[in-house]
């Protein structure tokens, strides 16, 4: 091994596109729901064609019980294929996460850097962790929404114009005209008051998180403060829904009046042009329930693509939370003049990162114990070095969240809630149900040590928790891993050696 084959620059990446996210959704899945989509649409236009067709036969006095079924038969046909089309976008949205999680973990797992930054962690995690699968589902039921509205009121608006009056599909065009310019005239407007509503809405969310704690503390002075805060965030919140529902439902309403009166101004037109012809009158009295639904979708329509708009606005946080950058600061925090690397009794001093991996990669075996007090950067130096050895090494560092297969098993791989106090964070991790912290350690410890073959370990307090017994138990299992190859450690006992030196 040699310092140039394991360190090689990483790549500048990229960003990544909202195009290039969505085509995630990309998949024989999403093909399928859109066949099936057209099919709910075409068989929707069918019961309208059928329902024109009855009309003339009662005028005709031809009407017969068959037409009953065939317009039953065609509209739960339409229906079985619209509820159809849901399990495929289900299939195609669950398909587009995994999609990103594994494009997430390729692009990513060499920038350990970015384990410890936590102005990072805070700005992608949750997308990482929730928002994107919301987005992803969000984005495929609006999609599915606008697509099966569209597709019906081009496929009804066909029929209308062919066995009717070519003036009815013109009338639903000029209504989506005048919506849509709407919309876009009032956009910005829209778009501030619905930010803000979701301003407010996270604010109380945000003070929710610390709920749990003002509670159970019983306390009741901190449950006052709370308390305080969280009502003046709800009457904010209260106000700024209010508004943004109000905004909402006033465009959405005066979208409707415009559109009946637009199509019923065009009916009327219809009526006084064949005033002598049955046949249409009853066709357009039998279709009249038909149409003032699709005066609804129209309207519909145009103001669900405001919501499109809007997740696709946060796609471009997804996108942007792809490829995060590490700290190019990370290297400068690490004080090598009040580090030592101590091997066999030996001190050795490094100043650079370089220096630390030509003395990790001396020897094959081994342990090298890293000494300094805190804030030295001691646990930053191991990070560096994982992000410079890349997958020739395993790196077990002090508050992990690492998968292992006893903590599995026994159904303790739940999320946790991780805390800058270590006492708080250790105190966290032995209340876990069947597991003391020092128990967890030793099993870690010996998981690591079975299933894994790596070239250089780093292990950062991996004697945390331990009383003198376990240790010893810990440290012989360390001591396997260094005869068959290096280990990197940060101990307790540098401590200990740190406060006499």
């Amino acid at each position: 091994m040699t310092i140039a084959h394991l360190s090689e620059p990483l790549r500048a990446r990229p960003p990544i596109t909202r195009l290039q996210f969505v085509q995630y959704l990309l998949c024989q899945p999403l093909y399928i729901m859109i066949t099936l989509m057209v099919t709910e649409a075409l068989l929707a236009a069918l019961t309208t064609w059928l329902m024109i067709r009855a009309g003339r036969a009662v005028t005709n006095n031809t009407f017969m019980v068959s037409d009953l079924i065939w317009i039953f038969v065609a509209q739960s046909a339409s229906y079985l294929a619209g509820a159809l089309s849901w399990y495929f976008a289900e299939r195609a949205g669950f398909r587009a996460f995994g999609r990103y999680m594994l494009q997430f973990a390729r692009d990513n797992r060499s920038y350990t850097r970015l384990l410890s930054d936590k102005q990072a962690r805070e700005e992608v995690e949750p997308f990482l962790t929730n928002t994107t699968f919301i987005n992803i589902f969000n984005f495929m039921y609006e999609m599915e929404d606008q697509l099966k509205l569209l597709l019906g009121l081009i496929f009804n608006s066909i029929v209308l114009g062919v066995e009717i009056d070519a003036g009815l599909p013109a009338a639903y065009a000029a209504t989506f005209a005048i919506l849509m310019a709407i919309q876009l005239s009032v956009r910005r407007r829209i778009a501030d008051i619905y930010l803000e509503n979701q301003r407010q809405n996270n604010r109380v969310i945000a003070h929710g998180y610390t709920a749990w704690d003002n509670v159970f503390s019983g306390n009741r002075y901190n449950w006052r403060l709370w308390l305080g805060g969280f009502k003046s965030k709800l009457r904010d919140c209260f106000r700024a829904q209010v508004k943004a529902i109000m905004a909402r439902e006033g465009v959405s309403a005066l979208g409707g009046i415009i559109g009946l009166a637009i199509v019923f101004s065009t009916m009327t037109y219809v009526v006084i042009a064949n005033a002598g012809d049955t046949e249409v009158l009853i066709a357009l009295a039998a279709t009249l329930p038909r149409q003032i639904e699709m005066t609804n979708q129209v309207h519909q329509l145009t103001s669900g693509w405001n919501d499109v708009l809007a997740l696709w606005t946060r796609l471009g946080g997804v996108a942007r939370s792809m490829r995060p950058e590490p700290d190019p600061n990370f290297d400068r925090r690490i004080k090598f003049d009040r580090l030592v690397l101590r091997e066999d009794g030996r001190g050795n001093i490094c100043s650079s990162v370089e220096g630390a991996m030509r003395l990790a990669l001396a020897k094959r075996r081994g342990r090298v114990l890293v000494r300094g007090g805190n804030g030295t950067g001691k646990s930053t130096l191991l990070a560096a070095l994982k992000a410079e050895i890349k997958n020739r090494a395993y790196y077990w560092p002090t508050t992990d969240r690492l998968a292992f297969r006893f903590a599995t098993q026994a159904n303790l791989d739940e999320p946790q809630v991780y805390d800058d106090d270590e006492d708080e964070l250790r105190s966290h991790k032995s209340k876990q149900a069947g597991f003391s912290s020092g128990e967890r350690q030793l099993r870690s410890l010996e998981e690591i040590v079975q299933h894994t073959d790596a070239a250089i370990y780093l292990l950062d307090e991996w004697d945390a928790n331990l009383d003198a017994s376990n240790r010893a138990m810990a440290d012989a299992l360390v001591e396997q891993l260094a005869h068959r190859a290096r280990v990197i450690e940060i101990s307790h006992r540098d401590r200990s050696d740190a406060a006499l030196s």
